[in-house]
């Protein structure tokens, strides 16, 4: 009982001197963000949708380094790090990218650039204004594969300000980062340019006994170039090439059976994927409130890899891949207003060569002579129109429709086997938002969501192929800002249904291809809380509850139906405060969990809970700051155990690592 009022009378001091604290001093507020998530620019508090934003400063802040960082202040965002650089599963309230149909529900935008698969979601990031990460079914504006959720990075445009940044982090482990970034103008008020440069690399952490040496050593670069050119006031074109190269070791993999990062390999891995993306984006204004937006791009990945999957000195399975994806992809849009309603409708063309190429080297296939090298292509028109119309000062429609048309041919070379297909849908999609006061609103969405078919071509006769799948969500969201914009609270819930699931389907052992043998159901809560407490104290918090299970699923294995979705996991969560006052002292600490998550239909393979901390605390001025940090500084063990080949292999995550970032500002 003395304890007990020892606690409250300790909460009770710490309440009153926090109030104290709140009230001496001046609060500034929070930073007011506009997005352009519906493809015209709105204030972030007034778009009915879960969105969650990251600009340049909070990036910075999080120390957000590559896109994976993203997800753990995410609510219901996984993007599972595979350990495989390159290839990272995307999963947006639990439905999750099938790396076996080479298709993901949400889609990736980079400067328009956009990757519809899981390969070059781990790509490094470079001079990023603005990244925005829109959940729930957003195909009316994005098309094929935004099925559950869109993630849109936005570089910055040069202008006639003189921009530079240099970046160097030092880290355990071999750990070395350093990036440059430079912006300015050719020709003043005509023609401006943007470059940036990172590198990263850090030693490995699997051993292999055999050779005594660390097989999983990192090393990226990336390089970005931006042309913008102005020739009149209502012309804008931009030109932005990328280029993202890996030369890594072997994956982030061992056997599941020791539980320890060791291998006696007798093949030596690596892995060398790299992207280069070109866009051109031209907007065009006819007048104050109408515009014409043209984008262009091109995407090319590149994913080679050679794999030791027995992780023995017998040569039981060794892989090698050359997987080459080649996207080309035009968008024209229109934009108005017209008095209080706003139009935004265009036409979406798109064209992939895909060349997949594997071959399995085993016991009983010595030479690799069942290689498969398959030619998979596609091309797809999109054409959509979304209305915002703003009935009065409290109720505003959001409605819009999309008809998607998608053929698709794959031919394999080694059974001279063609197949072809073709998929359409129409992504409906309307929204009432309702202004409370000015400062917070409520909304209800209703939406369609889709993802592709695709092929077995090794199946049986009667599985060559399978179709889309499809959802229906609903959801109901509130958002606002409170104690004179120093409080932002927002929140969701959502329910969805999911038809025609593409699932992996075992007809008999070993032989597994995806079919639409399942149907799911999919709901849940996402939380955002925001609050300035003075103008140094910052707190922090998101929070995702998600349950995504089957309704109907079975095969020749077993019966599936209520078991857990894989890459579904029940929470994620971030909990956080910032320190920064006038003097330049900085000091930062995060929480971040995550839920039990599945590997297997089964749900017989899994990643338990786990939750990490990362502090970091430093000295700031105009053009310099010094870092201190720790990234999971408890050294929690966090590993994948079983994630792939039925339970066999482990994806094992990196220790703690500390270290100390530079940057310098001109």
């Amino acid at each position: 009982m003395k304890n007990n009022k020892k606690y409250i009378n300790i909460s009770i001091v710490t309440s009153l001197l926090l109030v104290s604290t709140l009230y001496s001093k001046d609060i500034t507020k929070l930073d007011s963000i506009n997005v352009t998530a519906q493809k015209s620019e709105e204030n972030i508090q007034k778009v009915p949708i879960s969105l969650s934003v990251f600009d340049e400063f909070s990036m910075e802040d999080k120390s957000i380094s590559s896109l994976i960082d993203i997800a753990k202040y995410t609510p219901n965002l996984l993007l599972f790090n595979t350990g495989q650089q390159g290839l990272t599963a995307p999963s947006i309230r639990g439905i999750a990218a099938n790396i076996l149909s080479y298709s993901s529900p949400v889609s990736l935008y980079v400067d328009g650039v956009p990757t519809m698969n899981s390969f070059g979601f781990s790509d490094a990031l470079g001079d990023i204004e603005r990244i925005e990460v829109l959940k729930g079914p957003q195909g009316t504006l994005y098309g094929k594969n935004a099925e559950v959720g869109v993630i849109n990075i936005i570089t910055k445009k040069p202008n006639n300000t003189t921009n530079g940044k240099i970046l160097a982090t030092f880290g355990t482990e071999g750990k070395k980062e350093f990036i440059a970034n430079l912006s300015g103008a050719l020709i003043q008020d005509k023609l401006y340019f943007g470059a940036s440069f990172k590198h990263n690399e850090k030693d490995g952490f699997i051993k292999n006994t055999v050779t005594n040496e660390y097989i999983n050593k990192k090393a990226n670069d990336y390089i970005k170039l931006n042309l913008r050119y102005t020739p009149t006031d209502e012309l804008d074109i931009s030109f932005i090439v990328s280029r993202n190269k890996n030369k890594n070791g072997a994956h982030d993999w061992a056997s599941s059976k020791g539980g320890v990062p060791e291998v006696t390999s007798n093949l030596k891995g690596s892995s060398s994927p790299r992207t280069n993306n070109f866009a051109l984006k031209i907007d065009y204004s006819i007048d104050n409130n109408t515009k014409i937006k043209s984008i262009t791009t091109n995407r090319k990945h590149i994913d080679t890899a050679i794999i030791d999957t027995d992780f023995t000195a017998l040569t039981k399975r060794h892989l090698y891949k050359n997987l080459k994806f080649n996207t080309i992809s035009q968008e024209l849009r229109y934009e108005t207003k017209i008095s209080n309603t706003k139009l935004v409708t265009g036409i979406y063309l798109d064209k992939e060569d895909n060349d997949l190429y594997i071959k399995s080297i085993t016991a009983f296939d010595p030479t690799g002579a069942r290689a498969k090298l398959k030619n998979l292509s596609s091309n797809s028109i999109g054409i959509f129109g979304n209305i915002v119309h703003e009935i009065n000062d409290k109720w505003t429609i959001n409605t819009g429709i999309r008809y998607d048309k998608e053929n698709k041919e794959i031919q394999v070379k080694k059974i001279n086997m063609k197949l072809n297909e073709s998929w359409n849908s129409i992504s409906p999609k309307l929204s009432v938002l309702y202004n409370i006061d000015k400062t917070s609103m409520s909304y209800a969405t209703i939406a369609k969501g889709y993802r592709a078919g695709g092929f077995n071509p090794y199946a049986s006769n009667n599985k060559k192929s399978y179709d889309e799948e499809s959802l229906i969500s609903y959801e109901l969201g509130y958002k606002g800002m409170f104690a004179k914009d120093t409080i932002k609270f927002n929140l969701s819930a959502y329910y969805m249904s999911i038809k025609d699931m593409q699932v992996e389907e075992t007809l008999v052992p070993g032989m597994v291809y995806m079919v639409n043998a399942a149907s799911a159901t999919s709901k849940g809560i996402e939380l955002e809380f925001e609050a300035l407490l003075n103008d140094e104290f910052t707190i922090f918090a998101s929070v995702g509850l998600n349950d995504t299970t089957f309704d109907k699923f079975k095969d020749n294995t077993g019966n599936y139906s209520g078991n857990t979705n894989p890459y579904a996991p029940k929470y994620n969560y971030n909990l956080g405060t910032q320190y920064r006052n006038s003097s330049g002292y900085y000091a930062r600490a995060d929480l971040n969990a995550y839920g039990k998550t599945y590997f297997d239909k089964a749900n017989k393979n899994y990643q338990d809970t786990y939750t990490l901390v990362n502090t970091k605390i430093g000295y700031e001025t105009n053009n310099y700051d010094i870092y201190l940090y720790a990234n999971n500084l408890f050294d929690k063990k966090h590993d994948a155990k079983g994630a792939y080949f039925i339970g066999a292999t482990t994806i094992f995550k990196e220790k703690r690592e500390l270290g100390i970032k530079l940057a310098y500002r001109f």
